[in-house]
């Protein structure tokens, strides 16, 4: 008989220690799914001149050259293209070049801006006729940003999104480029001015959604995934 207590004794408690271990599991999950999830705040910009967007390319057409942008990374792209269009040779001068950001100006000299993996040397670049150069750039901002009432961790189902004018933007920036053609000492400039007009945070699921587009290569079609939220005039910060 006391055999049987005992024995009724060990099944309750090892019961009871079940039920402890499941309920700190179901507590346990969804704290750790928590701290998994990744979120993004998304930038859209607006430009202040006349540009042709699409998922790849912020173009700016000059009277002697075009200015390609792609601000889609993480921290934000403000690296660029120049293409001479021109017949003549372009001679752009680095020390009255700047990239401008909230009304603070640095030249390009003062910048670690390079042609890909090489540096520029001298003062002057030279871009021969019908050619382009590379021109990588810091990051456009390094931090998030925090406004009230906006969720900074929202759900699937809760996407907000605040909107600004020109005057009321929390970042303003742009690149300034001064340059001559051929063997004329006329100074020329090309002014590119950006500002975000619309900030979203967003859960990791509807960031990364994708959908489908069809590639014709000769008689065959291929199907590419391509990220819904793309676009040449936005950028984005994970965290």
């Amino acid at each position: 008989m006391q055999n049987c207590i005992f024995a009724n004794e060990f099944q309750i408690e090892k019961s009871l220690k079940m039920k402890r271990l499941l309920y700190a599991v179901i507590l346990t999950v969804p704290l750790l799914l928590t701290a998994c999830a990744s979120y993004y705040q998304v930038y859209h910009l607006e430009g202040e001149e006349n540009f042709r967007t699409n998922r790849h390319e912020m173009r700016y057409d000059g009277s002697h050259c075009v200015v390609s942008y792609d601000f889609w990374q993480d921290h934000g792209s403000l690296s660029f293209t120049l293409q001479n269009t021109s017949d003549q040779t372009m001679h752009l001068y680095l020390d009255e070049c700047f990239l401008v950001r909230n009304g603070h100006a640095a030249d390009f000299l003062q910048l670690p801006i390079t042609d890909g993996d090489m540096e520029f040397s001298g003062k002057v670049v030279s871009i021969p006729p019908h050619t382009y150069r590379h021109f990588s750039c810091p990051d456009i901002e390094s931090h998030i940003m925090e406004f009230c009432d906006v969720e900074l961790c929202p759900s699937r189902e809760l996407i907000h999104t605040t909107f600004f004018t020109r005057e009321t933007s929390p970042l303003q920036f742009g690149v300034r480029l001064t340059y001559s053609l051929g063997q004329n000492e006329q100074k020329l400039l090309i002014t590119n001015s950006f500002y975000v007009n619309e900030v979203t945070n967003y859960h990791k699921r509807n960031f990364e959604q994708v959908h489908y587009d069809t590639l014709r290569n000769c008689h065959e079609e291929e199907y590419l995934p391509v990220q819904d939220i793309r676009s040449a005039d936005k950028f984005y910060i994970e965290y």
